[in-house]
């Protein structure tokens, strides 16, 4: 089986990784494509910086979410290949998924408030859209109460703060 495993440096992406492992020691002969996406700078930023400085930091930083994946499933001896992408993060998900061929579409994603997902849709939903190649989405972590209840009552007390300064 082919899976494409997208990666953002986070720990709780490689809550995918960990899904693999398992899935090889089971027996199941994988074949892993690991893809890390990045945005492109915008042209009010990039005129300020060369092309081959662009290019030096986007290879320093896909190297350094790639490597924990990487280091894993050489250890587990599971075949894989690295890619790096640039531009729109979902919509280069799916088009390397379909240019790869790959039979799914592993992602782990971390847990946010409702108010969060809110601000920053979610990059698995968002893939979702864009293909008809199963995904399977694999939440690690906890919200914090910080997250839940401080963050949301501060803003509100903060929009009460403007409203009444008139």
């Amino acid at each position: 089986m082919k899976v494409l495993v997208p990666l953002d440096g986070s720990s709780a992406a490689l809550a995918a990784i960990a899904h693999l492992e398992s899935l090889a020691a089971s027996g199941m002969p994988l074949e892993v494509v690991l893809l890390h996406v990045q945005l492109r700078f915008h042209r009010h930023v990039a005129r300020f910086s060369s092309r081959a400085s662009r290019d030096a930091l986007r290879t320093e930083r896909s190297a350094r979410a790639l490597a924990p994946a990487m280091n894993r499933l050489s250890r587990a001896k599971i075949p894989f290949v690295a890619m790096t992408a640039c531009g729109a993060v979902a919509e280069r998900i799916a088009s390397v998924a379909a240019r790869q061929r790959v039979d799914e579409i592993v992602m782990g994603a971390g847990r946010h408030p409702r108010w969060l997902r809110w601000l920053n849709p979610s990059i698995a939903q968002e893939v979702m859209q864009h293909t008809d190649i199963p995904v399977t989405v694999l939440a690690r972590g906890r919200v914090g109460r910080l997250q839940r209840y401080a963050v949301p009552a501060g803003m509100v007390g903060l929009a009460a703060l403007l409203l009444t300064a008139d």
